[in-house]
């Protein structure tokens, strides 16, 4: 295929013929799954933090669901694209044997979110993604009656697995707000799954009574204990849990697929007052630096029981933690709900970022989750409602950036950069990784970089956007 097949003029000018190159670069670096597998998997290809692999065959963060998602969307303008999507569906399903199963971004969601994408205006993969959102369903309703029993046990507090976007049940909620309207996916069970789900995520907004000593003390519901903490370093960072703001894997996740739902009229009892009850929450942590507004990454809970909140709290400028996420499901929720004031602390905030010294944004690289696409993924999903041009002139900065780490050397054009350890001796503070897939990879990239597109099933809703 044509490396300039397929590729529509790209927004914003001034670089959209250079935009255009970038994704047909990417578009046929990762056209062959095999190629893409030997390079992403070799051994030296690690992670320096978790000294893992990165590449996980069956993912949408770093493998073929990700990869998928770019030639659904390319094929949605040029059909002959469209084999190439299937290529990649077609060995992502191969490798479905023994894949784990994390929520949306892992295992069989994944896959049926890349399906769902890839399946178009025509309904291609009809039997696949029924039998796919038929697992999700169960699936799902087997992790809600897990959250029940430990609820009904007296356990405190609840993990992220209970409601974030990317390992838990708010991604996969998400899933199946699509799956219960397509006429093959949409199934009695997948309704029930869907209906329970909703109910969950409302109740999980509620305040509980957490143990402290000589009573108990009143916090949000989605309070996350120090023994459910994911790490050792976040239970001491964390000693008595925290309260995550984020959008990757805090209550911003629920907060913008609750008011999907809404959009859609799939209300459940509670559910506006969910959506009232997350935002007035997070707009009640909005801190302020020298540029303006923003939203720490996470709150221990020291800093959200204290009478006053703290001066400052570590933040990214990313999709993942931050003002950029937060301020996409805020302005989205006050979009769905018609509150203008949460959608101009959002736009507020974003214009803060956007002045912040580049320096202090804590990102790293060209790619979406804790990189530059991720950041102009918001930009572009909050503009095409807002029409801001503060917000539109940072959407031809952020393309700019990006495009300045292109690099025709790389195996995949762009690399993921992960930063060492603080304890690690290097003389460089990253390394530099070939990704293959959406949230940690080149496809991501060369997705951001596409522009907005007609069509139900536009791929960052699997990033909450929409």
């Amino acid at each position: 295929m044509s490396p300039t097949a397929g590729t529509p003029d790209l927004a914003p000018a001034p670089w959209a013929e250079q935009a255009r190159h970038a994704v047909a670069l990417v578009a046929e670096r990762l056209a062959d799954p095999e190629s893409v597998a030997a390079v992403a998997s070799r051994d030296d290809n690690r992670d320096p933090v978790y000294d893992a692999v990165m590449w996980g065959p069956l993912t949408l963060a770093n493998g073929l669901p990700g990869t998928a998602l770019l030639y659904g969307e390319l094929s949605r303008e040029d059909p002959s694209w469209r084999t190439v999507a299937h290529r990649h569906l077609a060995a992502a399903g191969r490798a479905m044997a023994g894949a784990p199963s994390r929520g949306l971004f892992s295992g069989p969601a994944a896959l049926l979110a890349a399906a769902q994408t890839c399946a178009g205006a025509d309904g291609h993969y009809a039997s696949l993604r029924r039998r796919l959102a038929a697992w999700v369903a169960d699936d799902q309703l087997e992790r809600l009656a897990a959250f029940r029993a430990r609820v009904a046990r007296g356990e405190e507090g609840v993990d992220w697995a209970a409601y974030d976007l990317i390992n838990g049940l708010s991604g996969t909620t998400r899933l199946l707000l699509d799956a219960v309207d397509d006429p093959a996916e949409g199934s009695p069970e997948v309704a029930r799954a869907l209906d329970a789900s909703l109910r969950h995520l409302v109740a999980i907004t509620e305040p509980v009574e957490a143990a402290v000593p000589g009573g108990t003390r009143t916090v949000p519901g989605w309070w996350v204990p120090a023994a459910l903490q994911i790490s050792d370093r976040d239970r001491r960072d964390y000693p008595r849990g925290d309260f995550n703001l984020g959008l990757a894997h805090g209550i911003a996740g629920p907060l913008t697929v609750l008011a999907a739902a809404a959009e859609r009229g799939r209300h459940v009892p509670g559910l506006t007052q969910a959506l009232r009850r997350i935002a007035d929450w997070l707009l009640g942590w909005t801190l302020h630096d020298d540029t303006g507004p923003y939203w720490p990454a996470r709150a221990g809970w020291d800093d959200e029981t204290a009478a006053e909140r703290p001066r400052a709290l570590f933040t990214r400028t990313a999709w993942c933690y931050g003002t950029p996420g937060v301020a996409a499901a805020l302005h989205r929720a006050g979009r769905v709900l018609d509150e203008p004031g949460w959608c101009a602390a959002a736009v507020d905030a974003l214009h803060a970022a956007l002045r912040r010294d580049e320096a202090r944004w804590a990102v790293d690289g060209p790619t979406v989750c804790h990189g530059y696409a991720g950041l102009l993924a918001v930009l572009s999903r909050v503009t095409r409602d807002a029409h801001d041009p503060v917000l539109e002139a940072g959407r031809t900065r952020l393309t700019g950036m990006i495009l300045d780490c292109l690099d025709e050397d790389a195996p995949f054009g762009f690399r993921h950069l992960m930063r060492f350890p603080a304890a690690a001796h290097s003389p460089v503070p990253h390394r530099a990784l070939n990704v293959a897939g959406m949230l940690e990879g080149a496809a991501g990239v060369a997705l951001a970089l596409l522009p907005d597109r007609p069509g139900p099933l536009p791929w960052d809703r699997c990033l909450g956007l929409a």
